[in-house]
């Protein structure tokens, strides 16, 4: 068994060693048993700092956007690992985001390790020292989270492994996961400060801490918790919504007050690249990306507040006009004006849909996340941050909770409210009288225009039970002819107008992730597969 042990030992070893290597990665990780690391607050920190590096972000997901792997996207290139999703046809040795388990557990580990070694040490500065130890229980319950949202019940490892320990430790359940999570952001909340100097921006916060707890506690569907967490972010009064829905994923406002924990991103030094694989075909360079459906075009209400379906302000022949400002942020179509001209996405269009290469496949492409000020495709990155949990999420998040616990009392519409009549959306309220399913739709509505794109949908739509009805159809596309035609046929017959793009394949077991075949094979009588695989 000692084999086994040294050869686990010697992974999380490497794990560590494999996160990409630039600034943060300034002492080396295969010493963090060193008592020098542990007697340095400077280097102290920089085990904090990678623990951040490693946080997901929808930029870096392996050249897609995770949306394209649910109903409100796809990807106008087919080779993605993500892709498989959509097909239904991955499996525990081949899941698209299969570097969720070692990324984790390496920062799990790394957490672990600063807590046993920190937490009884002598630091002169006892602020700086509680607040490494919150910010190190936060981003344990966050990367335990994540976990959890892949692959439900998950071992719970609370204290680095020796070679003397025994390794054969079984899946705890998803609820014990979720609760401890919780118990480490409670910590985290103690020991965190409120705000932060600019020095350290970007930093975990008592208001993350409280955030994340509240969303943990919806997954569990502790909806009384979960609301009560929420609402102390809200109380707070920390944060505010940004006045303009667009320009908050542009670089020039990144750490703005709507914001309340994100992963930060800084040209040259750590530098991602969606504006090169999310801007339209033909635009410096752009690779079209990411592209929406048309079932998300369909999602977003007139400017009455209305559905497309029910509202007189709708018209087919002009189905982009008077809709919720969101959607134009969020989604360029054809006709819209984006870097200085006119979208072609017609047959024929500059940025065609029958194009060749990366065009979009559904007639639409991504404008949320990409910045008209930014153009250095081929040579630079790009520096705008990755929102994790805005204000915005915290208030629908309050909104779902309590509706469930209490029904969609006063306070319920007014957070929903609240989020639809930011200023240059200013929506219009929901309607009174709505019955406690009825609120339930409409906040999941909600969440889907509000934080499209932003990774939540493909979390949700599997915690609310509805991925086998949702993302087991077609998703559908808008083909306009090289007139602008939206009804009739072309010369081959094609039809014009709303299209079915693909078909999408969701069985019960895609539920949960897969573990890694390779960690089933090192304990294949304690690691027991998700049902299915």
């Amino acid at each position: 068994m000692k084999h086994i042990r040294l050869y686990l030992l010697l992974l999380f070893i490497g794990l560590l060693g494999a996160c990409e290597d630039d600034f943060l990665d300034l002492t080396p990780q295969d010493k963090l048993n060193s008592g020098d690391v542990w007697e340095d607050p400077a280097l102290m920190e920089l085990v904090i700092n990678q623990m951040y590096k490693g946080l997901p972000d929808g930029f870096t997901r392996g050249w897609y956007m995770l949306g394209s792997a649910t109903d409100d996207g796809e990807n106008s290139y087919g080779w993605p690992s993500g892709q498989a999703f959509n097909r239904g046809d991955y499996g525990p040795s081949n899941y698209p985001m299969g570097g969720t388990w070692g990324n984790n557990y390496a920062m799990i580990r790394q957490a672990n390790l600063f807590l046993s070694n920190v937490a009884n040490a002598e630091v002169e500065d006892s602020a700086w020292k509680d607040r490494m130890l919150g910010e190190a229980y936060f981003l344990r319950g966050f990367y335990y989270f994540d976990l959890m949202r892949h692959y439900g019940g998950v071992p719970l490892l609370t204290a680095p492994l020796s070679l003397n320990d025994d390794f054969n430790i079984p899946r705890s359940t998803a609820n014990e996961i979720g609760d401890f999570v919780v118990q480490d952001l409670h910590q985290a909340a103690n020991l965190l400060p409120a705000v932060y100097g600019s020095e350290n921006t970007g930093r975990a916060t008592q208001g993350a801490a409280m955030a994340l707890k509240g969303r943990v506690l919806l997954y569990q569907e502790k909806w009384g918790a979960s609301a009560a967490a929420s609402k102390q972010v809200i109380d707070a009064g920390t944060y505010s919504l940004f006045p303009d829905y667009h320009a908050q994923f542009h670089a020039a406002n990144d750490n703005n007050d709507e914001l309340i924990f994100d992963k930060q991103f800084q040209d040259p030094d750590f530098r991602h690249w969606a504006h090169l694989f999310n801007t339209p075909v033909g635009f410096s360079g752009g690779w079209g990306g990411t592209g929406p459906t048309q079932e998300l075009v369909d999602a977003f209400e007139m400017t009455d507040g209305l559905p497309i379906d029910e509202s007189p302000l709708y018209s087919a022949d002009s189905p982009y006009e008077n809709r919720d400002p969101r959607f134009y942020a969020t989604i360029l179509y054809e006709g819209a004006e984006y870097r200085g001209r006119t979208i072609e996405t017609r047959l024929g269009g500059l940025d065609g849909i029958e194009k060749n290469g990366d065009a979009t496949k559904t007639g639409y492409y991504l404008n949320k996340f990409t910045d008209e000020s930014f153009d250095g495709f081929l040579n630079t990155g790009g520096s705008n941050d990755w929102p994790i949990i805005r204000y915005a999420e915290v208030l629908l998040n309050y909104a779902e909770a309590q509706n469930e616990a209490a029904g969609p009392d006063a306070s319920v519409y007014a957070a929903i409210n609240q989020v639809r009549s930011r200023p240059g959306v200013e929506m219009p309220n929901l309607p009174a009288g709505l019955s406690q399913a009825q609120m339930r739709e409409r906040i999941r509505q909600e969440k889907r225009v509000e934080l499209a794109f932003e990774e939540h949908r493909f979390f949700d739509i599997r915690r609310w039970g509805l991925a086998e009805t949702l993302f087991n159809q077609p998703i559908h596309g808008m083909r306009i002819g090289p007139n602008g035609e939206m009804t009739g046929t072309d010369a081959q017959g094609k039809p014009y107008g709303i299209f079915e793009v693909e078909n999408r394949v969701f069985s019960a077991k895609n539920y949960l992730a897969p573990l890694p075949q390779n960690e089933i094979d090192k304990l294949p009588d304690v690691l027991i597969q998700n049902p299915g695989y």
